[in-house]
């Protein structure tokens, strides 16, 4: 989750168990995912990756693969034998004997109202489509995201879409630089720390406290570059 998406989902071989939860969980906490989890959400088939990205939500397997999270499933008792062939053997052949059909997963049977909700150009017009889409799982979401932070779902969605558009990972990591700054700099990222992590009260007080006060100021100023100046990873020219 998180960080561990960071050092694992950008790599060439991939691979989840059955035990396995895949999560980018910022936005319950204040802050945006980073480490280039926009580049890889952002890439998901339809809105998948917006849904994700938004609601901080955990996915098994199944899921994880359907969103490119990751590339095989192998039973977890399987583990030890693939590492065992993947010191003498090719990581393609190697797995090719171990992976198998992951249990089934839930993303691929919502994926009709998560396109169609999502798809809307503002938090709050998402939000209003999932309480008026008539799926329990959609008005479950949308209380979901009304208790995640304002601030950090306008900045994530903004960022998301932005994320789209860039050519690489390199892009991806200089803007969620300058979002990951600004976000070190709001109340929401302590506050959500406070909650979740230290007093683990689960009642996160935001600042803002509903999306119909965080302006598009507010969001702009997740763009702006950093004091310290851009992290200056994407190749000269494509700034």
């Amino acid at each position: 989750m998180g960080g561990g998406v960071g050092v694992s989902a950008h790599g060439s071989v991939r691979v989840v168990t059955e035990r396995s939860r895949v999560a980018m969980p910022e936005t319950g906490i204040g802050f945006v995912p980073d480490v280039g989890g926009t580049h890889l959400l952002g890439r998901a088939p339809g809105e998948l990756g917006t849904h994700l990205a938004l609601t901080g939500s955990p996915v098994g397997a199944a899921d994880a693969i359907l969103t490119d999270l990751a590339d095989a499933f192998v039973p977890s008792a399987e583990l030890p034998a693939l590492a065992r062939d993947l010191a003498d053997l090719p990581a393609a052949e190697a797995l090719a004997r171990h992976a198998a059909a992951p249990p089934e997963g839930v993303l691929a049977q919502q994926r009709e109202w998560i396109d169609a909700c999502y798809t809307a150009p503002t938090v709050e017009e998402i939000v209003e489509r999932l309480f008026e889409s008539g799926v329990p799982a959609a008005k479950e979401t949308a209380e979901t995201l009304l208790g995640r932070s304002p601030s950090a779902l306008k900045a994530t969605l903004a960022t998301l879409r932005r994320s789209r558009a860039l050519a690489g990972l390199e892009e991806v990591l200089d803007l969620e630089y300058r979002v990951s700054c600004a976000a070190l700099s709001t109340p929401d990222l302590v506050e959500g720390i406070r909650a979740q992590v230290v007093d683990k009260d689960r009642n996160p007080r935001w600042t803002p406290a509903t999306l119909a006060e965080v302006t598009d100021a507010d969001v702009a100023r997740y763009f702006a570059v950093p004091d310290g100046g851009d992290l200056g990873l994407a190749p000269r020219g494509t700034e």
